[in-house]
């Protein structure tokens, strides 16, 4: 028994998932490097530190209290500033004789597992929301164009009326009949969800639709004094894609970065290869402002903006448009730094990747 404890610290080192061991007084006894990598701390001495507050330090409070943990999901902030998701177990530690002597604390990192089950959901959302656009629309457009054909014939009526009076009833009248359009541009807005065009698949060069991209908004980023920079790996391998859709999703996404910029702008289209994976990276990363921590997690909600003239739909009709390539999109930002979208293209296209089922609590 003896020889085996002596190996013990070199088996928690060994493990992939984070572990600590804490003495009576929450203090440190054991911990192993994939802990501290997990924590992002960029040096073992803040390690203490780092459990003794936040919700890390109160979990493990509450386990040498006897309140234990099992699956419990929380969304930890490193040091440097990033977040990440961690799925944290704790338990209760004995002695030989039964009586307490500390408590076990594993982490393991989920942002993958978290980031997957979003997107699932937002699709989900995304395929129930076009089911009730396309019935909503279907009534809305029948009355709304009953009514801009009243609102002609009353104009075509007026001819007969006095000048001032014609004129200022046609002023009104063309102010309504500009908001019918406007109404009919958002029903036309929920067919287009409730309808999500079929994609005509063919062999499509990555750095070919990214120079294309290119030549097509950089006289607008010169005009508005915006850097424009190109960053291609070659050679690539083509990927089955509709290059139309898959234009028009990093378009979007263009839009949104260049509306995003402040002081000395600039904005870097770039494509990478990931063989182990077998991917395509696509990538648009800005130095704009950033998006701040609470409206990361919504940025690809329908109709969520901050802008005060956006429509909320860019970023969700280009997460759409990766998804039906099996494809994932991906945001990431820091406030004040910028914002990266990158899209992963699966060489051989297939369905998008399930997320790991829970296990179930035992």
């Amino acid at each position: 028994m003896e020889q085996l404890s002596n190996y013990i610290p070199s088996l928690v080192a060994s493990l992939t998932e984070g572990v600590a061991i804490f003495d009576e007084e929450a203090g440190v006894l054991v911990h192993n490097p994939a802990l501290v990598e997990m924590l992002g701390l960029p040096r073992v001495q803040l390690l203490e530190e780092c459990l003794g507050s936040g919700e890390l330090g109160q979990l493990v409070r509450q386990a040498l209290a006897g309140e234990l943990v099992w699956d419990q999901d929380i969304q930890y902030r490193k040091p440097a500033g990033q977040t990440c998701w961690l799925r944290v177990n704790t338990r209760r530690l004995t002695d030989e004789s039964g009586r307490p002597a500390g408590a076990l604390l594993t982490l393991k990192e989920i942002s993958e597992l978290k980031r997957a089950e979003r997107d699932l959901w937002q699709v989900e959302k995304m395929t129930a929301l076009g089911r009730l656009a396309a019935s909503v629309a279907h009534e809305v457009r029948n009355p709304l164009s009953a009514i801009d054909i009243q609102l002609q014939l009353l104009q075509e009526e007026l001819g007969g009326a006095g000048e001032g009076v014609a004129a200022r009833v046609n002023r009104r009248l063309k102010i309504a009949r500009t908001e019918m359009r406007r109404l009919e541009g958002i029903v036309q807005n929920f067919l287009r969800f409730s309808r999500p065009p079929a994609l005509h698949l063919q062999p499509v060069q990555p750095n070919d639709l990214l120079r294309h991209l290119f030549s097509l908004v950089e006289p607008e980023a010169r005009e508005h004094g915006i850097a424009l920079v190109l960053d291609l790996e070659e050679p690539l391998p083509a990927i089955s894609a509709d290059e139309n859709l898959l234009s028009q999703a990093l378009l979007n996404i263009l839009i949104n970065a260049f509306q995003a910029l402040g002081p000395e702008p600039r904005v870097i289209l770039q494509s990478r290869l990931d063989p182990v994976k077998g991917q395509i990276a696509l990538n648009i990363t800005d130095n704009g402002r950033g998006i701040p921590a609470a409206d990361l997690e919504r940025v690809l909600e329908l109709y969520y903006t901050t802008k005060d003239e956006g429509t909320g739909l860019g970023l969700s009709i280009a997460q759409r448009i990766v998804h039906q390539h099996g494809g994932v999109l991906e945001v990431s930002s820091q406030e004040g730094l910028g914002t990266a979208v990158n899209i992963r293209l699966w060489l051989k296209k297939g369905p998008a990747p399930s997320p790991p089922t829970r296990p179930e609590r035992g």
